[in-house]
């Protein structure tokens, strides 16, 4: 289990990567819903873990980091698609 958070980890840091360069692959339909699910496997995968485990707060912090990022993206755009 502590070799899929690594790996979730660093999905979390590519989906990082690609929110920062405003990557289309990502804001596509498709990309969306790849987004949501390694989210929602991700919190999955941070419960199975050891309560005391410190890989699972890395991914608890990468998991937060991820739905700030949905709501900021949520958020950026209602405000660009309410401009004239």
């Amino acid at each position: 289990m502590k070799e899929m958070a690594f790996v979730f980890i660093l999905i979390h840091f590519i989906i990082l990567i690609l929110w920062v360069m405003n990557s289309g692959y990502l804001f596509s339909p498709f990309g969306i819903s790849v987004w949501i699910a390694i989210v929602a496997i991700g919190l999955i995968i941070q419960i199975k873990l050891d309560k005391v485990s410190i890989i699972r707060k890395i991914l608890a912090i990468s998991n937060g980091s991820m739905v700030f990022l949905m709501v900021a993206t949520v958020f950026i755009y209602f405000a660009v698609s309410s401009m004239p």
